[in-house]
């Protein structure tokens, strides 16, 4: 990353999803505008981020530590989650979602992203390897009894879905584990993370 500090945020915000050049320029203006306290503040929060957050060894969620050292966000530690149902997320926020609807007290996993579709090995991008794992392990110990495939509605969601499907198959031979997917009440090209709470609970209710 070259040129001057200007042209490195610009490019930093630029990585933030849905930001374009003109977007990232007016962040920069914007933190030139501000006062030195709170740009100090700002930058204060930024550098304390990493250090109170973790990511959750199980689901891949980011949380805030809270003192003590687990390495368990509070969804896979809580031990009045339902443990036989497995939701499959692109994200964070699509975690965040669902937990709105107040209809799933399943355990969750965060995929990382989506599965691309002209990647020879999709797993360097996203996290297939880790969800093998934990689905061979809660299947072998007849823990799990479902697990739901709530990816967005586009074309990338629908393939990701099918490939997870496939994948996940010949590890629930001879298990009563099933795969289902969110019903339609999620309208096509919509992504998780932008529905509302009614919509994302008719899609789980209605999940097949």
């Amino acid at each position: 990353m070259g040129g001057n500090s200007f042209d490195q945020l610009v490019e930093i915000f630029i990585r933030f999803p849905g930001i374009g050049p003109r977007q990232a320029r007016r962040f920069v203006y914007f933190l030139l505008a501000l006062d030195a306290s709170s740009l100090l503040r700002l930058t204060n929060a930024i550098n304390s981020l990493r250090e109170e957050s973790a990511r959750c060894e199980r689901c891949g969620y980011h949380f805030l530590k809270k003192g003590g050292k687990t390495n368990l966000c509070q969804i896979c530690a809580d031990p009045h989650r339902n443990r036989e149902q497995l939701m499959i997320v692109e994200k964070d926020l699509d975690v965040d979602s669902f937990k709105k609807t107040d209809s799933y007290n399943g355990l969750f996993y965060i995929l990382g992203g989506l599965v691309p579709i002209l990647e020879k090995d999709p797993n360097k991008k996203v996290r297939l390897v880790p969800l093998q794992k934990i689905v061979k392990e809660e299947t072998t110990n007849s823990k799990l009894k479902e697990i739901i495939i709530a990816l967005s509605a586009n074309p990338e969601g629908d393939y990701s879905t099918q490939y997870i499907k496939e994948l996940l198959a010949p590890l629930l031979t001879n298990t009563a584990t099933k795969i289902s997917i969110l019903g339609r009440g999620l309208s096509t090209g919509t992504e998780v993370e932008y529905s509302d709470p009614d919509t994302l609970r008719s899609a789980l209710e209605n999940r097949h």
